[in-house]
């Protein structure tokens, strides 16, 4: 027999923005089916210890990426026809696309930065009261954060 089910199903974040759970409810409530997504090398360790641990993973299905926020490309990688481009050729082409869709965009061009600077900060675009307030500087660190090779899993 065929029937039609209607549900509601919605991400909810879990732990933090990186870490979320979709539960398919049953018609009792319980959850049939857990996944969950997590991004990020931290919110990994969490998973790896849960799946070494006696009491298992509570997931069915989990999609990991080790970037923060996602991978930007998403999880999978872009495919090539059998018999088509080489890889090298196909990603050179993604890249050309990706380029030629580029825009190279001025601040101060956009009218509410524009009125912002005028109205607000009453200063032209890079003078020193705008760069003293608006901008930041970077500097190189030589001291290492983290040591990615000490990283217990």
């Amino acid at each position: 027999s065929c029937f039609a089910v209607s549900m509601t199903c919605v991400w909810k974040q879990v732990r933090n923005s990186d870490f979320h759970e979709l539960v398919l409810p049953g018609p009792d409530g319980s959850a049939l089916l857990k996944v969950a997504r997590c991004y990020g090398f931290r919110n990994i360790q969490n998973v790896v210890r849960q799946l070494k641990s006696a009491k298992g993973c509570a997931y069915s299905y989990i999609e990991v990426m080790a970037c923060p926020t996602g991978c930007v490309n998403g999880g999978g990688q872009i495919r090539v026809e059998e018999g088509g481009e080489t890889p090298k050729a196909r990603l050179a082409r993604v890249f050309e696309a990706y380029r030629a869709a580029q825009q190279r965009r001025v601040g101060a061009d956009n009218g509410d930065v524009s009125r912002f600077y005028t109205e607000l900060l009453a200063a032209p675009v890079g003078s020193e009261k705008a760069k003293k307030l608006l901008h930041t500087v970077y500097h190189a660190r030589t001291e290492t954060l983290l040591n990615p090779i000490g990283i217990q899993w």
